[in-house]
């Protein structure tokens, strides 16, 4: 696969793929300027190299390698080899692009910020609690899961992104990205493959602006995941350094530890149904159970309300997975004496779940027994 890392402007950068199975090009934007050469694209492009191609090469408009630092190459290489043990989808690749320097030098970080991704989401209003004092910019990614097609959605988000940054006192930095709009078409998993590598491409963007970027956890350590604290690292270059903020606290736990914090219960954004363009629906599970998360700390929040509905509990629906967090957020509520008719209507939304599990088991029993009489 080649990459051509094209010119634009002070602003944005932009790469032309030719993958073998067509053509594309991605472009990401900034509200700041941004480091326009190789740099922020090597880990766009290997994880991508890595599911659909053996080799990567990263040129310039001029056709000649573009240039690559040995941390960066050493870093890709680690961070394949990682993925590679994970997922038998990947292989590592080898990489063909000039070299730039030949020692590992970290550009001193004088001057520059900070920053820590803000999704407005609960892992990262989590990580910008603990690390408030250190951070100097938050920053907020339109074309990862919310996109500037969704309207009034993404203006709403952010609106509130920057409204929340002012109350916390930080300078907030608007990115658009389309690397989404390349990784899936070419069927590479976002969330289990592509999307650390996709935040790390816009943090290696920032470094005109930042020499550290702090990525919130999300899924337990023991996830294997596209953002994890084994791997983002890897993803540093001499100019930035990429910070997993390794905490593999449950996410009631991380909700109960933000439910007393204004900005949190002010600002929050769980759900991801922005096609209704509202900032959280209130119906899906992700807003159902952050909401109750929210009810079991005795926490209120001006975005998500705590009071749901026992209807709406037992239309959502609820993923055979999720079953386990209900039923914590069922037996704390149980604990402390609420409602009849919420408690009720967990009972009846988990006991849904579990007869999806048991019927899905079935049907993969089936399917297997079909497949071995072939």
């Amino acid at each position: 696969m080649t990459a051509t890392v094209l010119r634009r402007d002070a602003h944005t950068t932009a790469v032309r793929l030719d993958t073998g199975r067509g053509e594309f090009t991605a472009e990401t934007s900034a509200s700041v300027p941004i480091d326009t050469g190789a740099a922020p694209w090597v880990p766009a492009t290997y994880a991508l190299a890595m599911r659909i191609a053996s080799s990567l090469e990263i040129r310039t408009e001029d056709g000649v390698p573009a240039d690559v630092d040995r941390e960066q190459r050493a870093g890709a290489a680690a961070a394949g080899a990682i993925f590679a043990s994970w997922f038998p989808e990947v292989d590592a690749v080898s990489m063909d692009a000039g070299l730039a320097g030949n020692d590992v030098v970290r550009v001193p970080g004088e001057g520059r910020g900070v920053g820590c991704f803000f999704s407005l989401g609960v892992d990262s209003f989590h990580a910008v609690r603990k690390h408030l004092d250190e951070i100097t910019h938050l920053i907020f990614v339109l074309g990862m899961d919310l996109d500037d097609h969704d309207g009034s959605a993404a203006d709403l988000a952010v609106k509130r992104a920057q409204a929340a940054a002012t109350d916390l006192g930080k300078e907030l930095i608007v990115v658009r990205t389309t690397v989404r709009r390349v990784s899936d078409p070419l069927r590479v998993p976002w969330p289990r493959l592509y999307f650390g590598p996709a935040l790390a491409h816009v943090a290696l963007c920032l470094a005109p602006t930042l020499s550290a970027v702090i990525v919130p956890s999300s899924p337990p350590v023991t996830t294997r995941h596209g953002s994890h604290p084994y791997v983002d690292p890897h993803w540093s270059s001499s100019r930035v350094r990429l910070v997993h903020d390794d905490d593999d606290a449950w996410r009631p736990t991380k909700i109960a530890e933000i439910s007393d914090w204004a900005p949190a219960m002010r600002y929050v954004r769980v759900c991801f149904q922005q096609h209704a363009e509202t900032y959280n629906c209130e119906r899906c599970f992700k807003c159902v159970s952050t909401a109750l998360c929210i009810r079991v700390a005795g926490g209120s929040s001006e975005v998500l309300s705590p009071d749901v509905d026992p209807d709406t509990i037992r239309a959502m629906p609820l993923a055979p997975e999720h079953s386990h967090r209900m039923e914590w957020i069922r037996d704390r509520l149980r604990e402390q004496g609420d409602d009849p008719a919420v408690l009720a209507a967990l009972d009846d939304s988990i006991a849904g779940a579990h007869r999806r599990s048991r019927l899905q088991g079935v049907a993969d029993r089936v399917n297997e027994e079909i497949y071995l009489r072939l």
